[in-house]
């Protein structure tokens, strides 16, 4: 069963590879241009957010944290993220805003990695390694992933109605492999969220000193 989903999931990969390069390449300018934007920050404005964050660890390690609520307010974010790329792939028009989002979310990984960095240096990395990072590496692929299956989806009804071969029976069964591909790896996402919530704040509070 596993060799089956890891076979159909390397041919996923490989029969839209062109898109997931495509998506890469958003994110990827995205980061570099929300790094740059670090260098555009004022000393006082560096400063105003070195002392904002100061003052978000000193009282996240003299709080406790209401886990349950924790996983509750980032579980809807992810939904909302989740539901947005959503509909932008039932939308045909929707494709070039799915490679506006990933660039968006690009954007924020690089200013606020690169803001962490400049400001704290080895520090900031330690940080970025210990807390962002972790979460990162499982909801970053799952956007990735759900921007591509959008893109095809629409692509598919395109491709599909300019050669009036498209049928409801067809677009019926597109439509339901495209919602419960979504809802999987909304799932799988969950892991990511467990990470953010319940690890996370136990890095966080172990390298909070350092600061």
């Amino acid at each position: 069963m596993f060799s089956n989903a890891k076979c159909a999931f390397v041919k996923h990969i490989k029969s839209n590879s062109s898109i997931y390069l495509l998506l890469l390449l958003a994110f990827i300018i995205g980061v570099t241009i929300g790094a740059f934007t670090v260098n555009g920050l004022t000393a006082m404005q560096r400063e105003e957010l070195k002392n904002y964050f100061q003052g978000f660890l000193e009282l996240f390690d003299k709080q406790d944290i209401n886990s349950a609520e924790l996983f509750k307010v980032s579980l809807m974010e992810n939904i909302k993220q989740i539901t947005v790329i959503w509909l932008l792939g039932v939308c045909i028009i929707g494709i070039p805003f799915i490679f506006v989002f990933v660039g968006i979310r690009g954007f924020l990984t690089g200013f606020g990695s690169g803001l962490l960095i400049q400001t704290f240096g080895v520090k900031g990395v330690v940080f970025i390694l210990s807390s962002l990072l972790l979460k990162e590496i499982i909801i970053l692929p799952c956007i990735i992933i759900l921007g591509v299956n959008g893109i095809k989806f629409s692509l598919g009804i395109i491709k599909n109605k300019s050669i009036k071969r498209i049928s409801k029976e067809s677009l019926k069964s597109n439509l339901i492999s495209y919602c419960l591909s979504t809802a999987f790896i909304a799932l799988v996402m969950i892991g990511g969220i467990f990470m953010e919530v319940y690890i996370s704040p136990v890095l966080i509070r172990v390298i909070s000193p350092i600061f």
